[in-house]
């Protein structure tokens, strides 16, 4: 074996000793949806909206109490000043100096065009808003961890594929090298081996580097500590036969799609905020009660040194009359508002209904595909066995084995990746739906 493979294959060992002392723990596709769903942290912003978005909801509800205002004021009163209407005749009229005010008053609203209950709904929606985004965070997070946690999985097969075939290369040269003492072998015979065995060695080397930017960027979605090293128990996930109906795909998605979800409840939203500024057209009426203790009585000359203390009760009606040419132009805009959330919920069920046909359609490629490449390894390995057998004994040339080396390695690269892209369009066509939160 020449220098620089050598150097290659511990350099790779080397490598491998590094990941020694990590934490392994291995880990399901459920196992790693529950955590995220406590530990990620789009989907604890996404809490925290939710939370915001209810506090906002009871304040909204605030507007159906009493509004009751108070004041009190403690001042100097000056003396005040009489004189002729022509300025003449300037004297001074003593007052009280210590000058009370204390004043008390409530409104109840009772009719204010439907205002208050559409901006307590409002609120409402807007926490439903707030929920929906959540379910949006669950699902992209989900498809994200889904997308690592098979890619990792599928690396982690590739890498055992790798490993089996450097195994079998290695010793295919050491029995070459036997031969090549016996003269049956050329050395440039070895050398295409050794090239080989090098070129794996560095598919194991990228191979290996895929594994650990899938397991940290699954740390990432998990919100876990960097040191620990996940290993997916891909066997335990199971995955359930999809129905190859797409009209049942297209309910599903329009039953459970967050984007459809969200679109639904803007249109709600704006359907009220009109409600609310149609109300500006309407009176506003409610009942108004007060009590005013003022001291000392100025409106009697001269003035007496007295508390004076009045109340009221009644009603209270407010228009505003500009209302009439402003309101109007508000009102359309959110009737252009609410047409442009219409043409844009027709565009996303149109582009759903697209990638449910195009997920779908590769789901069942997948499948068959997956049928073929099982086939495809049972022979690969058979043509394998039988092409080494009849090297060993003379009757096969090294190309021969070479051929054949190459299409057991090829077959099981092949085959893992039609395993993992069925379960990936699984998986993909439950996210497009909107369902995947669900699994």
């Amino acid at each position: 074996m020449s220098k620089s493979i050598k150097i290659l294959i511990a350099f790779l060992f080397g490598f491998n000793l590094t990941i020694v002392g990590q934490e392994v723990k291995r880990m399901s596709l459920s196992e790693l949806f529950e955590l995220a769903s406590e530990q990620n942290p789009d989907i604890g912003v996404a809490n925290a909206k939710i939370a915001v978005s209810k506090q906002t909801e009871s304040v909204a509800k605030n507007a159906y109490l009493p509004q009751i205002s108070a004041s009190l004021t403690l001042s100097y009163l000056g003396d005040g000043t009489i004189l002729d209407r022509d300025f003449r005749n300037i004297r001074r009229d003593p007052l009280p100096h210590f000058n009370n005010s204390l004043g008390l008053e409530l409104y109840q609203p009772i009719y204010t065009g439907g205002a208050i209950y559409s901006g307590v709904k409002a609120s409402k929606i807007g926490t439903q808003l707030a929920e929906t985004d959540k379910l949006k965070a669950e699902n992209s997070v989900r498809m994200s961890i889904v997308t690592n946690y098979l890619e990792l999985a599928k690396h982690n097969n590739l890498l055992k594929v790798f490993d089996d075939n450097i195994r079998l290369t290695e010793q295919l040269i050491e029995e070459m090298k036997t031969k090549h003492s016996e003269g049956i072998v050329l050395g440039n015979d070895i050398t295409r081996y050794e090239l080989r065995l090098s070129s794996i060695s560095y598919d194991r080397l990228a191979t290996r580097n895929a594994i650990d930017i899938c397991n940290s960027n699954l740390l990432t979605l998990l919100g876990m500590k960097s040191e620990m090293r996940i290993l997916p128990n891909i066997e335990v996930d199971s995955i359930a036969i999809v129905d190859s109906v797409m009209q049942k795909w297209v309910q599903l998605a329009a039953e459970n799609a967050p984007s459809l979800e969200s679109l639904s409840l803007r249109s709600d939203l704006e359907q009220l905020n009109r409600k609310i500024t149609h109300s500006e057209y309407l009176p506003k009426i409610g009942i108004v009660a007060g009590d005013s203790f003022n001291g000392p009585v100025t409106f009697e000359v001269p003035a007496l040194n007295k508390n004076y203390n009045a109340w009221f009760v009644g009603i209270n009606i407010k228009w505003n009359i500009s209302s009439l040419f402003c309101t109007s132009k508000a009102t359309k805009k959110h009737e252009l508002e609410l047409f442009q959330i219409r043409r844009q919920k027709e565009t996303v069920e149109s582009n759903l209904n697209r990638e449910i046909y195009e997920a779908l359609t590769l789901y069942n490629q997948s499948v068959d595909r997956l049928v073929i490449e099982q086939k495809n390894l049972q022979l690969a390995n058979e043509n394998y066995g039988i092409v080494s057998n009849r090297f060993e004994n003379g009757l096969a040339l090294l190309t021969d084995m070479l051929d054949a080396s190459n299409a057991r390695l090829d077959a099981g690269v092949r085959l893992v990746n039609a395993e993992i892209s069925t379960r990936y369009y699984y998986y993909l066509l439950h996210y497009i739906a909107g369902t995947i939160s669900k699994l």
